[in-house]
């Protein structure tokens, strides 16, 4: 039973996005099954829109934009 919700979940489609803007020119996106989630997405991405973050893959600064 379990395993038929897990499949379902993973099955339906992504609806909505939330697209992030770097300082650099870089875009990311998050791809989300509802309107809820994403909001969630976008509220935590809106709280690092201006601060200094270190990106994982170069080790560098980064500054977020937008979101």
């Amino acid at each position: 039973m379990t395993h038929a919700l897990i499949a379902a979940a993973l099955a339906a489609p992504k609806t909505h996005v939330v697209v992030v803007t770097y300082a650099d020119g870089r875009v990311r996106r998050f791809e989300t099954r509802n309107e809820a989630s994403a909001e969630n997405h976008a509220v935590m991405e809106r709280r690092k829109v201006g601060r200094d973050l270190i990106d994982r893959a170069t080790v560098s600064e980064i500054e977020k934009v937008k979101e």
